[in-house]
């Protein structure tokens, strides 16, 4: 009994100083609560946060044109370029992997990704038939059968302005046949009807050597634009890459010899091959552009792209990555040039997709979310404006119409 009250004693003893004590026992359990349970909410809070700054992020990036190139250029110059385009590496993976987890396997077809206003000019449901155009491209077999859709390699008529014919079309593909969301939109210009000019941007491509007098407005020239039908994007800018361009005379970059170009020779005819081939014609040219080494080149797809694996090709991001991509291409017997633009493609899949529809020459243009377009232009009563040929492309009303762009692009006219 005794040795129970000693105990019983001994017990209350320790335990009293320790529930008054301000610096032990129950005290410091109490405080603790109160730093755990403040650290939690903080965490919580800086959490929730970073997840709306990321989520507002990727929204701007997807709807506002000038967003993603801003948000680029300001982490290259804190962090460097290298490490930006590692984390575009990884975003882009990230954005896969969820669009591979979430998609049901339905595939788009071209009359669900046209923009409402071009269905209602020329409805897809009625394609234009061999008979009725000569210059119109033969159609196209799907890729992969299994994601594609009834639409896949047809091509259908693009009502233009001023024209007395068709003299573009348009069809689309699924390049890829393990992502039914992989899209490749591609428009065929008849080029014996069409004239294409390259404008430099007011920045892009930055000149090493900048000439007195040369300039550089950024914007389709007034007197262009009567005739005015669509435009498309350029190339790469100066720090991906250095590859070179012309434009009136002018050369803006030097070329690299195993660069790809596109080029327009001075009787009007248009030309893509490695710049050692196409620089030993004895022509002149009027304009030159170049980008990374050909996709395809007579025909014969290039090494890096051979496989599926495909990693180091191309002047940003790997070959692999799977992102908005643009490229340009023509046929086999230079009338017909071909501009493709894609969502959610690797390189390899772009380039089949270009060769599938009849391009025997491709040179990739630009790439990412925020540069890659095709654009229609419309008369109205306050001038001439933009649409975009494709739903989910970026662009301005009075793109490459208003003010200057600071990257190079391409304008298309009748002749």
């Amino acid at each position: 009994m005794s040795t129970d009250g000693r105990n019983s004693s001994s017990t209350v003893d320790s335990i009293a100083p320790l529930a008054n004590d301000g610096h032990h026992g129950f005290g410091v359990w109490v405080r603790s609560v109160g730093a755990s349970a403040t650290r939690s909410r903080w965490l919580m809070g800086a959490t929730l946060a970073g997840a709306a700054l990321m989520a507002s992020t990727w929204v701007g990036i997807r709807t506002l044109p000038w967003f993603g190139p801003m948000l680029a250029d300001g982490m290259r110059a804190v962090v460097g370029a290298e490490n930006v385009t590692k984390l575009e590496e990884v975003v882009a993976h990230v954005e896969d992997r969820v669009q591979a987890a979430t998609s049901s396997g339905t595939v788009r077809s071209l009359s669900d990704s046209t923009p409402p206003e071009l269905l209602a000019a020329a409805p897809l449901a009625t394609p234009v038939t061999p008979s009725v155009s000569d210059n119109r491209p033969p159609d196209a077999q799907a890729l992969y059968p299994r994601v594609a859709s009834p639409e896949d390699g047809v091509w259908q008529a693009v009502p233009v302005r001023g024209e007395n014919g068709p003299v573009l079309y348009r069809t689309m593909l699924h390049p890829d046949a393990q992502r039914a969301y992989s899209e490749l939109f591609v428009f065929a210009l008849d080029m014996t009807q069409l004239k294409v000019q390259a404008v430099a941007g007011s920045i892009e491509p930055k000149t090493e050597s900048p000439k007195p007098g040369v300039s550089r407005p950024g914007l389709v020239p007034e007197g262009d634009r009567e005739k005015l039908v669509a435009a498309f994007n350029g190339g790469f800018k100066a720090e991906h890459g250095k590859f070179g361009m012309m434009v009136a005379g002018n050369e803006l970059l030097a070329p690299r010899p195993n660069s790809c170009t596109f080029a327009e020779r001075s009787d009007g005819t248009l030309g893509i091959a490695t710049w050692t081939a196409i620089s030993a014609e004895p022509v002149l040219f009027s304009w030159w552009r170049q980008t990374p080494a050909c996709m395809l080149e007579n025909g014969a797809l290039h090494p890096g792209l051979q496989t599926e694996d495909s990693k180091n090709w191309g002047a940003t991001l790997e070959g692999k990555t799977v992102i908005r991509r643009s490229a340009v291409g023509l046929g086999a017997d230079g009338r017909t040039l071909y501009v493709g633009i894609s969502n959610s493609t690797t390189a390899r899949a772009l380039a089949l997709g270009m060769k599938q529809v009849g391009a025997t020459n491709v040179a990739q243009l630009d790439v990412n979310h925020s540069f890659p377009r095709f654009l229609l232009y419309t008369a109205g009563p306050t001038g001439l404006t933009a649409q975009g040929a494709v739903k989910g492309l970026l662009y301005q009303k009075d793109e490459f119409l208003g003010r200057p762009s600071t990257r190079d692009f391409f304008y298309v006219t009748l002749r």
